[in-house]
């Protein structure tokens, strides 16, 4: 049986993303963020995609955000 996940143990989030651009119509991604200490999951979840919009950006330019997942990939204290 799966156990929740405790938030405060999370030490890297993890995105996984598809975007399209007019160069790139079936572009993929990933990101990885440090987890801040009671960060609320909104202003986690806005952080990283500040984050993504800017690398994006100076890539291509325009861009349209397909899909994407956010994960907890390292652990703190296991």
């Amino acid at each position: 049986m799966k156990q929740p996940l405790d938030l405060k143990k999370v030490a890297v989030w993890q995105l996984t993303f598809r975007f399209s651009t007019a160069i790139v119509p079936d572009g993929q991604g990933i990101h990885f963020v440090r987890a801040l200490a009671n960060e609320p999951t909104r202003q986690r979840y806005d952080r990283i995609f500040d984050e993504v919009d800017a690398e994006l950006r100076t890539e291509y330019g325009d861009y349209q955000l397909l899909s994407c997942n956010i994960r907890p990939v390292i652990m703190n204290g296991l």
